[in-house]
C-alpha cells in the first residue's frame, strides 16, 4: 500500500512539472510571436482582415481627437484606386485607409478618430440589382433619390444637386435624412461611364469639407487602369 502511495505522489509531481514546463514554453512562443509581429515589415492587419494601406506606425487618435479630419498645405496627396472597379482619386497621404478583402462592393474605409473602418466607408461601389433590379433602367437621378429608402437609420431625402467634377464626371449631392430629422452626413453619387448597373458612392463622415470636396474633384473611371497600391503624388 505504502509502495502505491510512492507511486501516485511521483505521478502527480510529474504531472505537474510537465504542466509548469508546457506553460512556460507556450508563454515564450507567444512572447516571441508577438516580438515576431511587431518587427515585420510591410502592411498591418488590423481586426476584421482589415488589410492596412497606409504607414506601418499608426497612432490612435486620442479621445479629445478634432471631429474632423484636416490635412496641412504640405501634405502631398496620392493616387489610389479601386481593385475590382477601375475608380481612381486622391487623398491625402496623411489619411490613413483600409481596404476589406473579399468585398465585392470594392470598398475603402478610413481609420482615423476611433472610429472602427467598417462605420467610416469613403468609397464604395452601389451595385443597384443587388439594392432593387428596378432601378438599374431608371435614371441614375432617381436612385440617388431614392437610395434612403435601403437604409433603416434613414426616413427620406432632403435635397439631390446634379453636378460635374474636373475629371468630367457626372455627379449627385445628396443630403438625407435621418429619424432625428437631422442631415449629418454629405453623400455623393457618380455615374459611371458605360454602366448602368453601378455607381461609385463616397459619403464624406469624418472629412473636413475641403479635403472631401478635393477627393470628389479628382474622382475618375479608367478602364484597364488600376491603382490599388498608392502612388505619390508628384
Amino acid at each position: 500500500m505504502e509502495n502505491r502511495e510512492e507511486t501516485e505522489d511521483i505521478d502527480i509531481k510529474k504531472v505537474a512539472i510537465f504542466t509548469a514546463v508546457g506553460v512556460v514554453i507556450l508563454g515564450a512562443v507567444t512572447y516571441g510571436s508577438y516580438l515576431y509581429s511587431q518587427n515585420r515589415s510591410g502592411g498591418l492587419t488590423i481586426p476584421g482582415g482589415v488589410t492596412y494601406l497606409g504607414p506601418t506606425e499608426v497612432k490612435q487618435q486620442p479621445p479629445t481627437a478634432p471631429t474632423r479630419f484636416t490635412v496641412a498645405p504640405s501634405v502631398t496627396w496620392s493616387d489610389f484606386g479601386g481593385k475590382i472597379y477601375p475608380y481612381i482619386f486622391k487623398y491625402p497621404s496623411t489619411l490613413p485607409m483600409v481596404v476589406f478583402p473579399g468585398d465585392t462592393t470594392d470598398s475603402v474605409a478610413i481609420a482615423w478618430g476611433n472610429i472602427p473602418p467598417q462605420n467610416n466607408i469613403l468609397v464604395n461601389v452601389e451595385i443597384i440589382s443587388s439594392r432593387d433590379p428596378k432601378y438599374v433602367e431608371m435614371s441614375k437621378l432617381e436612385y440617388v433619390r431614392n437610395w434612403y429608402k435601403f437604409f433603416s437609420g434613414l426616413k427620406g431625402v432632403a435635397k439631390v444637386t446634379p453636378f460635374t467634377n474636373t475629371q468630367g464626371m457626372k455627379g449627385y449631392t445628396a443630403s438625407y435624412i435621418n429619424w432625428a430629422n437631422e442631415s449629418p452626413n454629405t453623400d455623393v453619387f457618380f455615374e459611371v461611364p458605360g454602366r448602368k448597373d453601378v455607381m461609385l458612392h463616397f459619403a464624406n463622415g469624418i472629412l473636413d469639407p475641403e479635403v472631401f470636396n478635393r477627393i470628389i474633384d479628382s474622382v475618375k473611371y479608367e478602364a484597364n487602369q488600376f491603382y490599388a497600391t498608392p502612388t505619390p503624388d508628384k
